[in-house]
């Protein structure tokens, strides 16, 4: 976020310093600043009017929310001259997706800058957002649920720019507004666990047996739950010579389809790699990337879903 700043900055003076001092008009009175790209970093000259849409009050209050971060942000520049144009369009970004009743994520802490121990630590409340939210938070108590998320987003962009008073007061509401949430969220979730082996299933071939083998976040190595999958793969290939071995592997929605196209082709062939490593004849061996297209886990676009995040193995 602070290379996306500087950068900001940067074409912010060479293209205010290279046009007609017209370029930027401030206004003290009304508190609005207008920009020579237009609304690329302009915090101000949009509003956002719930009622024009169909939201429901989870996407209309964090819209709100995000709105008044944003424009929070842009008044340190007027109040403090502190340029922070980059985060305030970001955030305003936010609102103006959030009102269009599309999914909006909290900021993933891979996506700032942090220490290691910061990165966990945001990680964790990461986390506990989105299980909240699977036991139904932003229905049962949407406000609690969006000042929620608005605040954790405030608390990571005021760490990351080590502003340590901010980030103190939106750690405190942040950690009201999810106790309440968590308080309010009472629908019952499966119990999920990283490395699982499907249980044998029916198929048109007798005997077909189905695994999932399942990656880190963007990566397509092998976990130490995946290797212990590939063994079981190998040992009930070695029973069932006559079968043969499909991979199907997926991603979940969070990236371009393009990069999780790719990503799942890499994931199929470390998958492909180790059974043949482990003795599996290749031409028993079929495979296929399917990208984010078939999520097993149904979710909107832009979501970090770990049960997606997968290859199936099936026997056949």
């Amino acid at each position: 976020m602070k290379a996306r700043l500087a950068l900001a900055t940067l074409l912010v003076l060479l293209l205010g310093f290279a046009g007609s001092a017209q370029a930027f008009v401030f206004n003290a009175s009304e508190r609005v600043f207008e920009h020579p790209f237009g609304s690329l970093f302009d915090t101000r000259l949009h509003t956002i009017d719930p009622s024009s849409t169909h939201s429901v009050a989870f996407e209309s209050a964090l819209a709100e929310g995000y709105r008044a971060l944003s424009d929070e942000l842009g008044d340190e520049w007027i109040d403090d001259n502190n340029w922070n144009f980059a985060d305030a369009e970001h955030f305003k970004h936010k609102a103006r997706t959030a009102i269009r009743g599309s999914n909006v994520s909290p900021d993933h802490p891979f996506d700032r800058e942090l220490t290691d121990e910061q990165t966990a630590m945001f990680r964790d409340e990461f986390d506990r957002i989105h299980r909240a939210y699977a036991r139904g938070a932003r229905y049962e108590a949407p406000g609690d649920a969006a000042s929620a998320q608005v605040s954790y987003d405030c608390w990571i962009e005021a760490t990351e720019e080590g502003d340590s008073v901010d980030a103190a007061a939106c750690e405190e509401a942040y950690r009201a507004a999810i106790a309440a949430a968590e308080a309010a969220a009472t629908y019952t979730l499966t119990e999920f666990t990283p490395y699982q082996q499907a249980t044998a299933v029916e198929a048109d071939v007798e005997h077909a047996q189905a695994f999932l083998v399942f990656f880190d976040f963007d990566k397509s190595g092998l976990r130490s739950e995946s290797l212990r999958a590939i063994e079981e793969v190998l040992a009930a290939s070695a029973d069932l010579s006559d079968l043969t071995v499909r991979i199907i592997a997926h991603t979940d929605t969070s990236g371009t389809g393009d990069y999780n196209q790719a990503l799942s082709e890499r994931r199929a062939n470390s998958v492909v790699g180790a059974l043949i490593e482990g003795g599996l004849d290749r031409n028993r061996i079929i495979s296929e990337a399917v990208g984010q297209t078939q999520p097993l886990v149904d979710t909107g676009d832009g979501v970090r879903e770990p049960a997606n995040r997968v290859a199936e193995i099936d026997l056949l």
